[in-house]
């Protein structure tokens, strides 16, 4: 049996996309070697999200291109509940200034938290504190990712890696 992750991805730019690419790409061995199956029933740019069908065909860029409908936060949060959909981790893959802000109500609602957002660099020194407390407290995660200015292959790698780990995480903690 495999341990379904499921991602909501902020941000579908360079390193967003290339992410997503990447978990297509690694998706048989991951399934095969670590019983791993990331699933992406949220993924959103700035301003339109698409919201997933179970069942429906992958292809992430013509479903985003066609289907994207405005959103709200408060309209992913309830999407996900709505579905039942478990074992979520939300990737912050955007420079959204305001969307750190969210980090707390995601975790809140069940989310493991991703960043690689470098806005984060900006806010107060206990920003990260607060946030890794609030989800250790609801036995979640939280990792924010460095991207060196312009790699993002590594951030890529970064990010991929710790979605590794969450899951590993969840999978010994439901074993």
């Amino acid at each position: 049996m495999n341990n379904r992750i499921n991602i909501v991805l902020f941000g579908i730019g360079n390193i967003g996309s290339a992410l997503i690419n990447k978990v297509l790409k690694e998706r048989k061995e991951l399934a095969l070697e670590s019983k791993i199956d990331f699933r992406f029933p949220v993924i959103t740019n700035s301003s339109v999200a698409f919201f997933a069908k179970e069942g429906a065909n992958f292809s992430w860029e013509a479903n985003f291109i066609q289907f994207s409908i405005p959103f709200k936060m408060e309209d992913v949060v309830s999407y996900v509940l709505a579905n039942n959909i478990s074992n979520l981790i939300a990737v912050d893959a955007t420079a959204d200034a305001k969307l750190p802000s969210q980090y707390i109500k995601l975790i809140q609602a069940g989310f493991n938290v991703v960043s690689v957002n470098k806005t984060v660099a900006d806010l107060p020194a206990d920003f990260k504190e607060n946030v890794k407390l609030a989800a250790s407290v609801r036995g979640l995660e939280s990792t924010f990712v460095h991207n060196a200015k312009g790699d993002k292959h590594a951030a890529v790698e970064k990010l991929f890696e710790s979605l590794i780990e969450i899951a590993e995480k969840q999978k010994r903690l439901a074993a």
